[in-house]
């Protein structure tokens, strides 16, 4: 039996989906009784699945082994349920989609999604270039994984292949607070995908505690990257050490781009911007996007080889991080696993 409408929240790096997720999982008791089906398997993606299947992406012209295919698959389940079930309304969030979304996997996404519902629809909400370079980078650092070039279309080339392959809707929302509804994605989310239902029943777990480190430990980590450390120290011990401490360490310089570093991001994605707004109708609303112009770049940004091109901080606490983190980095594993109990 299909269900009336599939909606497909796609997530987003750094735009609020575990919060999103947390709350669905929560109040699934509450959503299940007004009709809204929420299969928590699918978010988990525990089988790893690709966009809800399990065969690996193969670039167009390949040929698939048969004995690849899955006998059931993430959407079979979804029907199989709400065949016993029946909802009015399945959600599924899955914060892996939308990086998985390309030319080969978005005409199959479309056809296993095809038989859930009589509609169906994708939605993403999106974080401004600047702020999304910024986040992906303390990421990036924190996790010890080489810092890289932003992409100048990192949305087109998701969301286009949609646009050819996708027969439902596509929802883009812009995750600003001055944007989205009272200011969170729980609330804008339902109020925009499930109008009917009433939010005051949600079950709103705390949002999850995040560390985003400081502008300080940037700038250690990018020395890192370039051999301007302690060599002897193994790498994954020094960043670590550096990630630690940081939380600890009192005096942080929250991260923030200085102004040319910010309009550079921003006009380096110039063509994305312009994509949105000629596709979408989407302007981001923060202050400087009106004044895009993609011929004005520095390159120096996009290449940058010092935290301190992109971000101020405070040299001492600098200074003070690294001595702290490079002397526990230098411990006996033994010594640093026995001192974190105290």
């Amino acid at each position: 039996m299909t269900t009336n409408e599939l909606i497909i929240h796609i997530g987003h790096r750094n735009t609020d989906s575990v919060v999103l997720q947390n709350t669905l999982t929560a109040s699934r008791k509450i959503l299940d009784e007004y009709g809204v089906y929420f299969p928590k398997f699918a978010t988990e993606n525990r089988e790893r699945f690709v966009l809800g299947y399990e065969t690996q992406l193969v670039d167009e012209g390949d040929k698939i082994d048969p004995q690849s295919v899955p006998q059931r698959d993430h959407w079979d389940r979804i029907t199989s349920r709400n065949n016993l079930l029946p909802s009015t309304t399945t959600i599924v969030s899955n914060r892996a989609f939308f990086k998985q979304l390309t030319a080969q996997s978005a005409p199959h996404f479309e056809a296993v999604t095809n038989h859930i519902a009589r509609s169906k629809k994708i939605v993403a909400y999106l974080r401004p270039p600047d702020t999304y370079f910024l986040l992906l980078l303390q990421l990036r650092l924190a996790q010890n994984r080489d810092v890289v070039t932003p992409s100048r279309t990192r949305i087109k080339e998701r969301i286009e292949p949609l646009g050819q392959a996708w027969s439902g809707g596509v929802s883009l929302t812009l995750f600003s607070a001055s944007v989205l509804t009272d200011g969170n994605i729980v609330d804008d989310f339902f109020a925009h995908h499930v109008p009917n239902f009433d939010r005051q029943l949600l079950t709103r777990p705390p949002p999850p505690q995040r560390h985003r480190i400081s502008a300080e430990a940037i700038a250690l980590l990018i020395d890192r990257q370039h051999g301007r450390l302690d060599a002897n120290v193994d790498p994954a011990v020094m960043v670590a050490q550096i990630v630690r401490e940081d939380a600890r360490l009192p005096g942080a310089t929250p991260a923030r781009l200085r102004a040319n570093a910010a309009r550079t991001i921003r006009n380096w994605a110039a063509p994305d911007l312009a994509w949105l707004r000629q596709e979408y109708g989407i302007r981001f609303p923060e202050q400087g996007y009106k004044d895009v112009d993609g011929d004005d770049v520095d390159l120096s940004v996009i290449h940058f080889t010092d935290g301190g091109q992109i971000c101020a901080f405070d040299r001492d606490r600098k200074d003070a991080l690294y001595e702290k983190a490079l002397a526990r980095a230098r411990m006996p594993r033994l010594a640093r696993q026995l001192l974190s109990l105290w």
